[in-house]
């Protein structure tokens, strides 16, 4: 009976040891045979955009195909929990504005997910957010948008995409002069390519979306202020705390733009961190291609490299700062 014991003992020891190495082998058999990148914004908008780019160069660089699935909805909600509920193995990555969708989804819906759910990877595209109002409308200013909201409360109309920094930098804007938002209409899309669309076609009088997505409309839309702490070569308008001071207003604390970029579950940064690295230089490396880097700026997208540690520390920081915006507050 000991010796029974004794050989089942060496037995399961030797079959443990030998697992080890199945285990580290499964570990480290990164990247998948494909892999999926989930946009939680509408097709056609700067995040797909960017998305998209990635994706055709990142599966070059990893040597496998790259998908980009498309879930829109709730101001990107719907597509955050779509991405939490996939694989946690590393074949599927969040590709879209990671802030501040992701802030706003967790603070206003009843998410079942928090920033500790994500492992931000890099902030590839940072932006700042423009009011520009159709070229053939007859308001010069953001003052004089204002006092004509003013005069004829829920006339106008101003697409926004809903969870974004240019929904809340809206509100902060009309806050500043006296008004609450029944004063406009505000319209919502769920990509910035539908709302840039619809200012240019004259669906709404004015937007409030990323300064560098809105180029590709610059000749159908007229600038009022950019939301940012100086002004842009790119746009003719004033900062947005200089056409308030300029109006006798107070200043507000101007919130910064979308951040689009790459995330992955975080239990797959810590079951696999060999894995998650891959991924990690693979974008660097990418980024680092001079050819790639002069195609997306020849489509006005941004190529920033932060890395992980820098893009969660501002999108942690700026999370702090939309709390004070949250709606039940």
């Amino acid at each position: 009976m000991k010796r029974r014991l004794f050989t089942a003992a060496v037995l399961s020891l030797s079959l443990a040891a030998s697992l080890q190495p199945m285990r580290a082998a499964a570990q480290d058999a990164w990247p998948p045979q494909k892999i999926n990148f989930v946009v939680a914004l509408g097709p056609g908008g700067s995040a797909d955009r960017t998305a998209r780019a990635l994706a055709q160069r990142l599966q070059q660089e990893l040597g496998v195909p790259i998908s980009v699935i498309n879930q829109e909805g709730g101001g990107g909600h719907v597509g955050h929990t779509y991405f939490t509920q996939m694989p946690t193995d590393g074949s599927y990555f969040l590709a879209t504005s990671i802030h501040p969708y992701i802030s706003n989804a967790i603070l206003r819906f009843d998410a079942d997910y928090t920033l500790a759910d994500f492992a931000f990877i890099n902030g590839q595209w940072n932006d700042y957010d423009l009011f520009a109002v159709n070229a053939d409308t007859s308001y010069q200013t953001l003052a004089d948008f204002m006092e004509a909201a003013k005069a004829n409360p829920g006339a106008l109309k101003v697409s926004v995409v809903p969870g974004s920094t240019g929904a809340i930098n809206l509100e902060l804007a009309l806050e500043a002069y006296g008004l609450d938002n029944s004063a406009v209409s505000i319209v919502t899309y769920e990509s910035g390519g539908a709302a840039r669309t619809a200012v240019a076609g004259g669906q709404v009088d004015m937007t409030v979306l990323a300064a560098d997505g809105t180029l590709s409309i610059q000749e159908y839309v007229r600038p009022l202020a950019v939301a940012a702490d100086a002004a842009d070569a790119n746009w003719d308008a004033p900062t947005l705390n200089t056409a308030l001071t300029e109006a006798g207003l107070e200043a507000v604390p101007v919130l910064p733009g979308s951040m689009r970029g790459l995330a992955a579950h975080a239990a797959f940064k810590k079951e696999n961190p060999e894995g998650f690295q891959k991924m990690v230089e693979a974008y660097k490396t990418v980024l680092e291609d001079e050819e790639f880097v002069a195609m997306l700026e020849a489509q006005e997208i941004g190529a920033e490299w932060l890395g992980p540690e820098r893009t969660t520390e501002i999108i942690e920081s700026n999370f702090e700062v939309l709390k004070r915006y949250e709606p039940d507050q």
